[in-house]
């Protein structure tokens, strides 16, 4: 096997380097001075681009625990990918699979995923067209559509109101159900969901469902709810809610495709 190139050899040294200058020695006799702009330039791109994406992370975090998180990233994690878009996933399969803290917020990786949910929503390529759909239906006994950029995930803490006053130590009984969409007019936006009313949204999701009454009956069935009229009267409202925010964008038309 034949030898690797030297200047493969200084590129490999030049690298690990600037991931690690604490512990790595920079190759050959450049000077310092020179070293210090490219190592300069590497943190300082990584804490600008990750700040703009995880602003949430950013914000409960001191300068000196975020500064340290962000060299153990550069310094562990080896990116899968050169795309622009993809780079916040990697540093959320860095907190996911690598980050080694154990003082760290126990919401830490779920507040990330919140973050980095503003991110995917804004690149998800799918068009909100109104074609086909009654944006003034009824959304009880017509067919709801459902904003085709709508994401709805579950969360162990409630992190829509984590910040830097409110950081619970351990996760509340229930779950947040956050459902995130780009509305029409192309704004980021997001519900905090009960987990029927995200329970609501899944049937909705599902293309064998046939009115929004049809999903709120089968919803009382599920819970076995006493009074299911009051169930749907209720789930009217949420209806309404959906659709004022963009989550839901009206009705199918009679004939229309779906």
């Amino acid at each position: 096997m034949s030898a690797e190139p030297e200047f493969i050899r200084l590129q490999r040294a030049f690298t690990r380097h600037l991931r690690d200058p604490d512990n790595v020695a920079a190759p050959g006799a450049h000077e310092d001075r020179r070293m210090a702009i490219y190592r300069h330039a590497i943190y300082a791109n990584v804490a600008g681009f990750m700040g703009d994406n995880y602003p949430r992370v950013r914000a409960v975090m001191s300068e000196e625990r975020w500064a340290a998180m962000l060299r153990d990233y550069i310094i562990r994690h080896v990116s899968t990918t050169s795309a622009f878009v993809e780079l916040p996933r990697e540093f959320l399969a860095y907190l996911e699979h690598e980050r080694d803290a154990p003082r760290a917020p126990p919401f830490l990786y779920e507040l990330a995923h919140f973050d980095w949910l503003e991110t995917l929503v804004g690149a998800d390529q799918r068009v909100v067209d109104l074609d086909g759909i009654d944006t003034q239906g009824d959304l009880l006994d017509g067919r709801p559509v459902p904003n085709p950029t709508l994401r709805v995930v579950s969360y162990r803490y409630p992190v829509h109101a984590i910040d830097a006053d409110f950081q619970p130590a351990e996760p509340p009984a229930q779950a947040t159900c956050i459902a995130a969409f780009r509305d029409p007019d192309k704004r980021y936006n997001f519900l905090d969901l009960n987990p029927a009313a995200a329970r609501l949204l899944e049937l909705l999701l599902d293309e064998c469902t046939t009115s929004g009454r049809a999903a709120l009956e089968r919803i009382a069935a599920e819970l076995g709810h006493a009074d299911p009229a009051q169930l749907v009267a209720a789930g009217s409202t949420i209806l309404e809610r959906m659709h004022a925010r963009g989550a839901l964008l009206g009705t199918r038309e009679r004939g229309s495709a779906a």
